[in-house]
């Protein structure tokens, strides 16, 4: 996306030490800029420069900016029973194999890169709301600013919670020497998510996401809390406390039917266009993560200051003349599993896979764990294609985080399970929506819904743990199975799931080295 964008100007709170006598005409030349924490946070402009940085962290979900290449939604697509690791060949990504085959190391730099770009976004969100007191600005735009920060604090706390379970809860920047904290309980951090999203939801905006400009609106913080809620009772079979509010099933429905009630937001007349450059922002995007592919800069010599998302290169097939998709790297190959799980004549596999065989028209060449299918929503798609920059880091397609046929399944969810009469309506929209007719409401249903509807959107993983550690295994273990398109040896596809691990990544080995005192395993 070429017209929202989150530019920032990042005030370092901390001093660089720079130590060596090659560093002398370094340190006397004359800073650029300034503007250090002590004179920043001072006015309105500041603060909206520091509530960019906030947003910015966010574009670290998908692109190499934060330091790895690791999209988050490919990563969670990648444990599920939806894609395999991929990429060139078995030692392409070590580490992306090890989150495919369950066997993920406390030294995977992949986690240790997610574990320190989402804290850094909390930080960035826990500094601002530390400033916002102090600073001279109308109060309205103060109360919003808050509530933005409290939500993005949410979203990245939702993300490293699911991941990692019990990990330091930090709600007010850190001065040195108090760096290290103790493990919070999933509880603490949960409820303090809930906490964050009550919060905003009374503040934010009642728009759509091109008024607000990609900030998070009052819809955004709803849809979730939806999201929030369904995983914890799931997982931890309790309810949320926000303070003196609970945080209970018909609680969260009241939310989701607000947001269907009343938000503007709908289903798009066709499935695919929710993933074409034309349908950003649609009026089925209830909160959406901003991309772009026009910035000159971003290359291999200045990777942390791209805005380009890595995960449609990486997840694109290794093709040369096709005139629609350019090269990529054949990350996440998709597998026969999802692809036979769809009904017949379900138009979303076509619009959600690429199927080798009958779709692409140049030459492919074959990587690790090749299945014949890759992921369309998020690909090297033509239109999408890089005119400037590093190609295969400058790509602009933005993520579609919560759609609003999640809404729309979350809430039959609880509505079934709550006693309400809504469910089958609320199924019944997603299906009508491509012309499959009615299915009789039930769990299973819904579920079976979520997958072809949500599926290579990074969700499926967090459904498949929140029905239950038996439920994950039994889907995701797939032992002595190949599709007619695979190539390599059985052993390569062979997934047994780890119920040890309850699905978490081990907390980064580095993460527990420094803070051995205070900081444990998760597991």
């Amino acid at each position: 996306m070429k017209n929202i964008k989150y530019t920032s100007t990042i005030i370092l709170a901390g001093l660089l030490t720079v130590a060596g006598s090659g560093c002398k005409k370094f340190l006397e030349m004359k800073p650029v800029d300034n503007r250090v924490a002590e004179n920043f946070y001072k006015t309105e402009k500041d603060a909206n420069e520091a509530l960019n940085s906030v947003y910015d962290a966010l574009q670290w979900h998908t692109n190499a900016g934060g330091g790895g290449f690791s999209p988050d939604p490919m990563l969670a697509d990648i444990a599920s029973d939806d894609s395999y690791a991929g990429g060139a060949s078995r030692s392409d990504s070590p580490d992306m194999i090890q989150v495919d085959q369950q066997k993920i190391a406390a030294t995977n730099s992949l986690i240790r890169v997610y574990w320190s770009n989402h804290y850094t976004g909390i930080y960035r969100a826990n500094l601002l709301l530390q400033k916002l007191p102090d600073i001279n600005m109308p109060a309205a735009a103060k109360a919003k600013m808050a509530a933005e920060c409290k939500f993005l604090r949410a979203f990245f706390y939702f993300d490293l919670v699911k991941w990692f379970g019990s990990i330091p809860l930090i709600t007010v920047p850190q001065n040195p020497g108090e760096y290290c904290v103790a493990n919070a309980s999933p509880a603490q951090t949960f409820n303090q998510i809930a906490q964050d999203l009550v919060d905003a939801i009374q503040v934010l905006d009642k728009s759509d996401l091109r008024t607000s400009k990609a900030h998070a609106t009052r819809w955004s913080a709803e849809g979730l809390l939806g999201r929030v809620y369904l995983f914890y009772k799931g997982v931890y079979k309790a309810e949320l406390q926000a303070g003196s509010t609970a945080v209970n099933a018909q609680y969260v429905l009241t939310q989701l039917q607000d947001l269907i009630s009343n938000s503007g937001h709908d289903l798009l007349g066709t499935y695919a266009d929710n993933f074409t450059k034309a349908n950003e922002f649609s009026k089925e995007s209830v909160w959406e993560i901003s991309y772009s592919n026009d910035n000159p800069w971003y290359d291999w010599n200045y990777i942390q200051g791209g805005e380009g998302n890595m995960q449609p290169l990486m997840q694109a097939p290794r093709i040369e003349g096709d005139p629609l998709y350019s090269t990529g790297w054949s990350f996440a190959p998709v597998t026969q599993e999802l692809y036979n799980s769809y009904e017949a004549n379900d138009p979303r596999r076509t619009a959600t896979i690429i199927n080798m065989e009958t779709e692409l028209k140049g030459k492919v060449s074959t990587g690790y764990q090749h299945t014949g299918f890759f992921s369309k929503k998020y690909t090297t798609t033509a239109e999408y294609r890089p005119t400037t920059g590093q190609y295969e880091l400058n790509w602009g397609n933005n993520y579609r985080s919560i759609r609003f046929a999640d809404v729309l399944l979350m809430a039959a969810e609880l509505d079934l399970t709550n006693g309400g009469s809504q469910a089958q309506n609320y199924l019944n929209r997603v299906r009508n929506r491509v012309s499959l007719g009615s299915k009789t409401v039930s769990l299973a249903a819904i579920y079976q819904e979520r997958r072809a509807e949500l599926a290579l959107e990074g969700i499926r993983y967090w459904d498949l743990l929140r029905q239950g550690l038996p439920v994950a295994a039994q889907a995701i273990t797939i032992t002595g199975k190949k599709g007619p398109s695979y190539t390599g040896d059985q052993v390569d596809y062979n997934v047994t799931f780890n119920q040890a691990t309850r699905g978490l990544f081990p907390i980064p080995q580095s993460e527990l080295d420094q803070c051995s005192s205070v900081l444990k395993p998760n597991f």
